[in-house]
């Protein structure tokens, strides 16, 4: 059994979530009481074993064993999580997601402070995304560097569940329990709808991370998709090739049939829950702004640069969700205008 968390844990996991995603951090502020405890806390436990997939190199072995004990913390095992959290430390030299690794004793802490409800959706949805990590990085890490991530498009869907569908699906429950709606009828539906939320959001970051996550030998581009277009990992960045346009349509088309969904899930959601409404509204609104960019990069996806929007247009978005968040039919013209503006349609 876990020590009770101290005031300083508290303070760690609030203080660390800036430093660890900054996006995030902007939206996590509409949540407030248990929930964005708990939603905070989960998000953390997922940025602790993102960091185990991509920033803690080693052989498959190395990779599962690391996996085995964080899951074995997740359920409660001091000595895992202390374990873990010593070698982090001592190879974290200055990365922030590595340190968040570290202090990963404290952050289980907190959680394990949480209600019931809430540390069983926690637990169920880090489970989830940790065991799945698990799978594809060890399998990455036998292969070796410069060979495909994923192999085929049903992988490239199923890795979006194991990292950011099930993700939904945590927030959902974590919801749900907040507010007493497990037997809502827009339970089951929001359940439901929920992956495909997450899949849009991931979908958009594997797109718009193209340029950095192949440089670092990451390639999310499905093998057998590159081998229809005949091309390598290595040719996807550092020149044009006329078969990138392609590629790049062919994962955004992908990107932007799942966040045409979002506003399905979202006016489900009892209209008198705005900040969770909006919570889950901002992402997917910068997603669209961010896919708006790629016309703008003349190098894109080959050249070095990241399409990004500015913290303007991330403050737009979300003021003008606020006038519309309550009423499901003016919620959704705003957003599909704004899905037009992202395709250049106006």
């Amino acid at each position: 059994m876990l020590p009770a968390p101290t005031d300083d844990d508290r303070r760690y996991c609030r203080a660390i979530l800036p430093q660890v995603s900054r996006t995030f951090a902007l939206n996590i502020r509409l949540l407030a009481g248990t929930l964005g405890d708990a939603v905070r806390l989960g998000y953390l436990l997922c940025r602790a074993a993102d960091a185990l997939e991509d920033s803690w190199p080693g052989s498959a072995e190395a990779v599962h064993e690391r996996f085995t004990r964080f899951l074995a913390a997740l359920d409660g095992e001091h000595a895992a999580a202390a374990s873990l959290a010593r070698e982090a430390a001592a190879g974290a030299d200055g990365r922030e997601d590595l340190g968040l690794v570290a202090e990963l004793p404290r952050v289980l802490r907190v959680a394990a402070a949480l209600p019931a409800r809430h540390l069983a959706a926690v637990r169920l949805g880090v489970r989830t995304l940790a065991t799945g990590m698990s799978r594809y990085a060890a399998r990455a890490a036998e292969r070796g560097d410069q060979v495909p991530y994923l192999d085929t498009e049903t992988e490239l869907h199923d890795y979006c569940y194991v990292v950011a569908g099930c993700v939904g699906e945590m927030l959902t429950r974590l919801h749900a329990a907040e507010y007493a709606l497990a037997e809502d009828a827009g339970f089951g539906e929001r359940l439901a709808l929920a992956p495909t939320v997450g899949e849009a959001l991931q979908l958009t970051n594997i797109l718009l991370d193209w340029p950095v996550d192949v440089r670092r030998g990451r390639c999310y581009v499905p093998a057998a998709w590159l081998d229809e277009h005949g091309l390598t990992p290595r040719e996807l960045v550092g020149a044009p090739h006329r078969e990138l346009p392609r590629l790049v349509g062919r994962l955004e088309r992908l990107a932007r049939a799942a966040l045409a969904q979002v506003p399905d899930y979202v006016t489900r959601v009892p209209r008198r829950h705005v900040r969770y409404r909006l919570f889950c509204l901002w992402p997917a609104l910068w997603a669209l702004g961010s896919l708006a960019r790629l016309g703008a990069e003349e190098e894109f996806p080959w050249g070095a640069r990241r399409p990004r929007i500015g913290r303007g247009a991330l403050f737009r978005d979300a003021f003008g969700s606020w006038l519309t968040v309550r009423d499901d039919g003016r919620l959704r013209r705003g957003y599909a205008r704004r899905a037009r503006i992202a395709t250049g349609e106006g």
